[in-house]
């Protein structure tokens, strides 16, 4: 049988010690900072660039759209140069793109702004921070994954928290200003694990594994596509039904606040779902786990149908709970048939279909939710289950990754 060499940056081996914590915190800062903030930030930027906040959240769309299609090239310089280089140019163009949205005024700099924030969330987020988990240390990938996604779980709610009052504080334009050096300061600190965590041998030729469909084990092309599949399908439902939580409940229920309530319970719970997973599922084979885990989710849409506010507490808990586990499932099962050496360049191909998922979920959420009424959850609950089946098929194919059957 095949023996891979542990995974070799163009200049040098990594050391065993993975910067974990720095890992988790990059993810606090790129979601929240690059992703999240908008949902607090859209009327105060409306306000100041004179149009909508409709128009915001089509651009923040869009953009998010258009760095699907910059993964596969982001997982080729993460497999050229190191997953931590990549990250550090993508946490330095969100806060370009940062200081950019702080003018205000013309709308010129506002689709900058978005450009280069574009190219933060494409290369600063999980797939990056997953792909330097499993360039660090691929024997430990799904434990450093699992921790990685335990920062990213509160990434929303700390970044609201953190936002809101320096919002009040210090006006949009100087809380950008601030935000921008935050980002930038995240990305001077991976900048100094990449050159700490190398070696510097700069006699090493700057060779890259070859990755090309042609030459994949039919396994692996399966497992990308079922990937894929499972990814796009989940996620579209994900971000859709994420979106309209607020607006089911309210509907079913009568009340605003309570149906805020009930839509913030989920986040939480995709904490809770991780911690499980790590304590529980360590020993049970990840591809298992996540299947199991993925039937939470059409369970809880079907639940969260009927009128009583325990069923409604419960379905949303575990819906939080089901994406919790398949986010650390799509991290690590990745690694099971494709080593470190080309880890980037896959995940970057398998994430594109999420990726659009997540991006355009809102507007189908929205399109679904008023042309089928009641019906809507029933929309989502199909994508969770093809989602779900995908996952389970995987089972069929036989892990190929040497460094994680020995």
């Amino acid at each position: 049988m095949i023996k891979f060499k542990p995974f070799q940056s163009p200049r040098g081996p990594f050391t065993s010690k993975v910067p974990i914590h720095s890992l988790g915190m990059s993810q606090i800062i790129a979601y929240g900072l690059l992703f999240y903030l908008f949902a607090l930030v859209k009327a105060p930027l409306a306000e100041a660039y004179g149009i909508s906040e409709i128009h915001i959240l089509s651009v923040l769309s869009v953009i998010v759209g258009i760095q699907a299609f910059l993964g596969p090239i982001f997982g080729y310089w993460a497999d050229k140069l190191s997953a931590l280089i990549v990250m550090v140019f993508g946490l330095f163009s969100g806060g370009v793109g940062l200081a950019f949205l702080s003018f205000g005024g013309e709308l010129i700099w506002l689709y900058i702004g978005f450009i280069f924030i574009a190219l933060g969330i494409g290369g600063a987020t999980y797939e990056l921070a997953f792909t330097a988990a499993v360039q660090l240390d691929e024997g430990k990938s799904r434990k450093n994954i699992s921790y990685i996604t335990f920062y990213g779980a509160v990434a929303s709610s700390l970044t609201w928290l953190l936002v809101g009052p320096m919002l009040e504080t210090f006006g949009l334009s100087i809380m950008l200003m601030l935000l921008c050096f935050i980002v930038w300061s995240m990305a001077f600190r991976l900048a100094w694990l990449a050159k700490k965590t190398t070696s510097h041998t700069p006699k090493l030729k700057n060779v890259i594994s070859h990755f090309r469909w042609s030459e994949l084990q039919k396994s692996e092309k399966i497992a990308m596509v079922l990937l894929g599949l499972s990814g796009g399908a989940g996620y579209l439902g994900f971000s859709a039904a994420a979106m309209m939580w607020i607006t089911w409940f309210d509907n079913l229920y009568a009340s605003a606040a309570f149906a805020v309530i009930l839509a913030s319970i989920y986040g939480p719970f995709q904490l809770v779902g991780r911690l499980m997973e790590m304590i529980f599922g360590s020993g049970v084979d990840a591809r298992l786990t996540g299947a199991i885990s993925s039937l939470l989710v059409p369970i809880s849409l079907f639940m969260a149908q009927f009128e009583n506010g325990i069923i409604s507490i419960i379905a949303m808990a575990l819906f939080g709970m089901g994406h919790g586990v398949t986010t650390v499932t799509h991290g690590f099962v990745t690694n099971l048939y494709f080593r470190a050496e080309v880890y980037g360049r896959a995940k970057g191909w398998i994430s594109l279909p999420k990726t659009l998922g997540l991006a355009f979920g809102p507007l189908v959420g929205g399109l679904l939710y008023h042309t089928l009424g009641i019906y809507f959850l029933w929309s989502i609950i199909a994508l969770s289950l093809l989602a779900s089946l995908s996952l389970w098929a995987i089972l069929s194919q036989q892990p190929t990754n040497q460094v994680h059957l020995s």
